[in-house]
């Protein structure tokens, strides 16, 4: 099975990893009891996999990642942070379709 795209993060290693530019990095903050981050976790991989652009995926368990969740304001899962230089750009709270998060970060990234 080929290796994902997407690199799990913890508090220490958001700051050395998603926060360390420069650069994009997305992350997506989650949790593994909840349903819609389940439901959104094959579209986040899938996009990463495959998409064409600077940016660095990461995904980040609320309940392990509590000091960085708080830091992003994150107030409900599956929430989608966007960093540029480790500053937080924009976020985007609940799933999307592979389209919409493809589309998202181009648009966003093109800033």
């Amino acid at each position: 099975m080929a290796e994902s795209a997407v690199q799990e993060l913890t508090d220490e290693t958001y700051e050395s990893e998603a926060k360390a530019g420069p650069g994009w990095a997305v992350v997506d903050f989650y949790a593994t009891w909840c349903p819609h981050c389940k439901a959104f976790r094959p579209v986040y991989e899938e996009v990463a996999g495959g998409y064409q652009g600077p940016v660095r995926f990461y995904a980040a368990d609320v309940e392990k990642c509590e000091e960085a969740a708080a830091e992003c304001k994150v107030r409900s899962i599956p929430t989608v942070v966007l960093l540029r230089d480790g500053e937080r750009i924009e976020t985007h709270v609940g799933g999307m379709t592979n389209s919409a998060l493809a589309d998202w970060l181009k648009e966003k990234t093109a800033q």
